[in-house]
C-alpha cells in the first residue's frame, strides 16, 4: 500500500488518550498497589539482609543499632507515605475541580 502523498502541511494533532482513564479501574489499582509494595519490600528486605551481615560479626551492640536504625527508617517511610497520600489527594481534588494552580501549588 502506497501512502497518499504529502502536502507540506501538518494535520490536527491526533488526541491524546491518559493511561490511567482508558482501561480496567482494577487493573490500574493493582498494578499501581504492586508496584509501591514491591518497592517497600525491597527496602525492607535490605534492611533485613543488613541485620543479618552485621549479626555475624557477634556485637551485640553493632546488632541493636542496626535494628534500632530499621525501626527509625520504618517510622520515617510510614509518615512519609502517609504524607504523599495526603499531597496525591488535595492534588487529585484541585485537578478534578479544574484548578491547574491550586494542585501546582499543593504539589
Amino acid at each position: 500500500m502506497v501512502p497518499p502523498p504529502s502536502t507540506g502541511e501538518a494535520g490536527p494533532p491526533a488526541p491524546e488518550s491518559g493511561r490511567f482513564v482508558t482501561g480496567s479501574i482494577l487493573r490500574h489499582v493493582v498494578v499501581m498497589s504492586a508496584t509501591g509494595s514491591i518497592g517497600l519490600m525491597a527496602v525492607f528486605v535490605v534492611d533485613l539482609l543488613s541485620l543479618l551481615y552485621v549479626s555475624k560479626l557477634g556485637d551485640t551492640n553493632l546488632t541493636a543499632a542496626v535494628g534500632f536504625a530499621a525501626i527509625v527508617q520504618f517510622f520515617a517511610i510510614a509518615i512519609n507515605i502517609g504524607l504523599m497520600i495526603a499531597a496525591g489527594a488535595l492534588v487529585s481534588r484541585a485537578i478534578g475541580a479544574g484548578d491547574g494552580a491550586g494542585a501546582r501549588r499543593i504539589a
